[in-house]
C-alpha cells in the first residue's frame, strides 16, 4: 500500500484502530453574546445540569470558554457518529472531566444507541482554547 493508499483509504470495520474523526470550533465571544440574548433556556438546550455546574468559574470570561469548549466537543462526539446520530439531542453526549481535568464524554439516548449502532468501542477526546476560540477533537475506535 503506498502512502497515500494509507491516508486515504477506508476504514473496515474489522480492522482495530480509529474508526470516526470529529472535529469542531466555537468561537466564545459568540457563544457569549448568543447566551446573553437567549439565557438560561438556551443553556438549559445545550447543556446538561452537571455540565453548567462544571462550567461554573470566578470570571465570565472562564465560564464562557468552558462553555464554548463544551459546545464544541459535544458536536465533535455527534460528528464521529456519522449518519448514525441524526436526530441526537445536544444533552445526548455530556462532556465531563476526569480528576486530572482531561474531558469526558457521556453518551445518553440516541446518542448511545448510534455509538453502538455504528460499532464504536471508545471514545477519546480533546478541548483546547486559544485567541477567543474553543476546538475539540473526537476519536471514535
Amino acid at each position: 500500500m503506498s502512502g497515500t493508499e494509507a491516508l486515504t483509504g477506508p476504514v473496515t470495520p474489522d480492522v482495530p484502530g480509529v474508526r470516526a474523526v470529529g472535529i469542531d470550533v466555537v468561537g466564545v465571544g459568540r457563544l457569549r453574546a448568543m447566551l446573553e440574548r437567549r439565557g438560561q433556556p438556551l443553556l438549559d438546550r445545550l447543556l446538561t445540569p452537571a455540565e453548567q455546574v462544571l462550567c461554573q468559574g470566578a470570571s465570565a470570561h472562564h465560564r464562557a470558554a468552558c462553555l464554548a469548549g463544551r459546545v464544541a466537543a459535544k458536536e465533535a462526539v455527534r460528528k464521529t457518529l456519522g449518519g448514525h446520530g441524526a436526530g441526537c439531542a445536544w444533552r445526548d453526549v455530556e462532556i465531563g472531566r476526569e480528576p486530572s481535568g482531561a474531558p469526558t464524554p457521556r453518551l445518553t439516548g440516541r446518542a448511545a444507541r448510534a455509538f453502538e449502532t455504528a460499532g464504536l468501542s471508545r471514545l477519546h477526546l480533546s478541548i483546547t482554547h486559544e485567541a477567543g476560540v474553543a476546538v475539540a477533537i473526537a476519536v471514535a475506535v
